[in-house]
C-alpha cells in the first residue's frame, strides 16, 4: 500500500467535486477511499485522504514536487510540520513512486490533525531545518466536509454490495447464468 497515496492512474480516480480550490475524489486503487488534493505555488501537490477500512492508520498525507528528483524510494525522511505558529511536530515521511514521479507520504494517526488542517491557515513542511513547502490551507473546511461526504457515500456503496453478495450466497437458486446447466429447467 506504500505506493497508493499519490500514484494512482488517472483511470483509477473518480472525481467527486471541486470545492474551494481542492479536488475531492475517490481512488479505486485504494478500495474507493476518498481524498482531497490541491496544487500549490511552486508546483507542490498535496493529497490528504482516508486509507481503506481496516488499515493501521486512518489517514495519510502525501506531497510531491517535480523538483524533488533526489528522493530515494523506500527511504524515510525526518520532516517537521507546523500549522500557523503552533508547536511543530516531527514525523517520518516515506518516499514512494517511480521514475515518472516520486512523492513523500506520512501516515496520520493523530485524531486532532484533521481539525488543525481545517482550522489553520498554513502548513509549513521542513526538512533539515529548511522549509521545503509553505502551503495555504484556504478552502480546507469545505473540502474536508466534502471529503467526509464522499467517504460516507463510498462506504454505503461498499456496504450495499456486501449485502447483495450475501443475499446471492444465501439463495442457491440465484446462481450466475454461467454456472447453470443447459439442462436445468430452472435456468433463465
Amino acid at each position: 500500500m506504500a505506493t497508493g497515496p499519490a500514484v494512482a492512474e488517472e483511470s483509477e480516480i473518480i472525481k467527486w467535486k471541486e470545492v474551494g480550490g481542492w479536488t475531492v475524489a475517490s481512488d479505486t486503487s485504494m478500495e474507493g477511499s476518498c481524498f482531497i488534493t490541491s496544487i500549490f505555488e511552486g508546483g507542490i501537490r498535496l493529497r490528504l485522504g482516508f486509507y481503506p477500512k481496516g488499515s493501521e492508520s486512518p489517514l495519510y498525507m502525501s506531497f510531491a514536487s517535480d523538483d524533488w528528483k533526489s528522493l530515494e524510494v523506500g527511504k524515510d525522511y525526518d520532516l517537521t510540520f507546523r500549522f500557523d505558529k503552533s508547536d511543530p511536530w516531527s514525523a517520518a515521511a516515506t518516499a514512494a513512486g517511480d521514475e515518472s514521479g516520486k512523492f513523500l507520504f506520512v501516515n496520520v494517526t493523530d485524531a486532532e490533525f484533521l481539525t488543525g488542517f481545517v482550522r489553520k491557515r498554513t502548513l509549513a513542511i521542513a526538512f533539515d531545518d529548511r522549509v521545503v513547502a509553505n502551503l495555504s490551507l484556504r478552502g480546507t473546511g469545505p473540502a474536508a466536509e466534502e471529503l467526509l461526504k464522499c467517504q460516507r457515500a463510498v462506504d454505503e456503496i461498499i456496504a450495499d454490495e456486501g449485502r447483495k453478495s450475501k443475499e446471492k450466497k444465501s439463495d442457491p437458486f440465484n446462481a450466475p447464468n454461467e454456472k447453470r446447466s443447459a439442462r436445468d429447467p430452472f435456468s433463465l
